[in-house]
């Protein structure tokens, strides 16, 4: 599923063309035509200049493979109303350095400037922390502060490629916890895959933070190292299961209520049992108090399900007696267009390509179908830790994560599975419902009044 950047991971490359083309009618048309023959995916399109005889235009564009760049240019400039001026990678431009900095919120200009914000005054600080733990939220970024943490075993659509070349996606991260909720994410993976060693690790630098969000850890590591970190007392949830599973909640209540059914009333299948689809059939059940289906090809992971209320199945038994089906399996085409029933809801969920494609499910009959760029996690982790901190969370507990998902359909449009990820208000929603749940829970280290819950921060 997907972590924006996680709105569309994994293979494909994206470039942006600067066209120039010829001022008349229908040539941009002509443009956009060769552009989708030649299978590129369209961004966004931006006006550079206009002059009497010509345009001159941006255009973002992916491709699932580099020749493909070459023969749309080609296509493109073979037109002879249009010519590629320039072709431009601006994801690697925009990554070159980093994506965050670190900077100082005063100014150090002078000396009184200095010895209130290092030393000497910084002493004072620092003793009535010693004497006082709890202080350090107050007078410290602690209370503000999440680290994000990974060993890059699993990727969203790249898999194991390690903690270096995870980096860039954990910087995404904290980029959008920066933008959304105004909360300091620091990048951090580790070195080793072992997971009594990244439990170490983590319970080593948890002081430092308000609290942790694991992120693209392989199952099973990933269940090990999140309930022993919490049993240890360190506030910590993995985004992966728990932020996908409130946002696939949330989809799937909307979607249901969008057809005139009821969620709890549904029997529901998941195929693919790993750190997704493990957190997903647990808040189904949760939910509607009913056992899910539940298939993989390892037996372990059906055996959590199992342990938890679930029911063994395959996907056979799943797409022949379900109503609804969730598939987070990262297996292209896994669900054959025959499979499908008539009135069902699919939701193939694997980035970047899904199990089946909803216009194939559609056509087949489906009543609802989406894939994994729809139904994006980027609605649920802003809003868990800016609850979170604020609150002053010391476990996560499920009724968070479903405080989290009724936030989300709480903010959903009518007619829509669900809102916006780029809305500032979804995630003070999410964050409120996040803090009221964790004080109601007895898991919260702070009181949250009656004005956060109606202003947020």
């Amino acid at each position: 599923m997907s972590h924006s950047e996680d709105l569309h991971r994994g293979s494909t490359i994206f470039r942006t063309l600067r066209i120039k083309t010829a001022n008349r009618v229908g040539v941009l048309a002509r443009v956009l035509t060769v552009v989708a023959e030649h299978g590129a995916s369209l961004g966004d399109i931006r006006t550079v200049s206009i002059a009497p005889l010509s345009r001159i235009r941006d255009m973002d564009m992916g491709f699932t493979a580099a020749a493909e760049i070459d023969r749309t240019v080609a296509a493109i400039n073979g037109t002879g109303e249009a010519e590629v001026l320039e072709v431009r990678d601006e994801v690697l431009e925009l990554h070159v350095g980093g994506k965050l900095v670190v900077e100082s919120r005063y100014p150090i200009r002078s000396e009184s400037d200095l010895g209130r914000v290092y030393t000497p005054g910084v002493g004072e600080v620092s003793r009535r922390i010693a004497a006082d733990p709890s202080l350090a939220s107050h007078y410290t970024i602690k209370s503000n502060t999440v680290a994000i943490v990974s060993d890059g075993t699993a990727v969203l659509g790249l898999g194991n490629i390690g903690p270096l070349a995870a980096l860039p996606v954990l910087e995404g991260k904290a980029a959008l916890l920066s933008q959304l909720a105004g909360v300091y994410g620091i990048p951090i993976v580790t070195s080793t895959s072992d997971p009594h060693r990244i439990v170490d690790a983590v319970e080593t630098i948890a002081p430092t933070f308000g609290l942790i969000q694991l992120e693209d850890i392989a199952a099973p590591a990933c269940f090990g190292v999140e309930e022993t970190l919490s049993g240890r007392g360190v506030p910590v949830f993995h985004d992966d299961q728990h932020g996908t599973a409130a946002v696939v909640l949330a989809a799937l209540i909307n979607a249901t209520e969008m057809v005139d059914r009821d969620l709890r009333g549904c029997a529901i299948g998941c195929v693919g049992l790993g750190a997704a689809g493990n957190a997903v059939t647990k808040a189904l059940m949760r939910y509607t108090g009913n056992p899910v289906r539940g298939a993989d090809l390892d037996p372990a992971a059906v055996g959590r399900v199992v342990a938890a209320g679930g029911i063994a199945s395959t996907l056979a038994e799943i797409m022949a007696t379900c109503d609804v089906v969730v598939a987070v399996t990262g297996k292209r085409g896994l669900i054959a267009p025959e499979m499908v029933r008539p009135g069902q809801i699919i939701f193939a969920l694997s980035n970047p390509y899904p199990e089946i494609e909803v216009s194939v499910a559609l056509e087949r009959g489906a009543t609802l179908a989406t894939d994994g760029r729809s139904t994006n996690n980027l609605l649920a982790f802003p809003g868990l830790c800016r609850g979170g901190l604020d609150a002053g969370v010391r476990r996560f507990d499920p009724a968070i994560f479903a405080a989290a998902a009724e936030a989300i359909v709480s903010m959903t449009p009518r007619g829509h599975v669900l809102p916006s990820p780029l809305d500032p208000a979804v995630h003070r929603m999410v964050a409120r419902g996040v803090a009221m749940a964790a004080v109601t829970a007895g898991v919260a280290s702070r009181h949250v009044d009656e004005d956060y819950m109606l202003t947020g921060r």
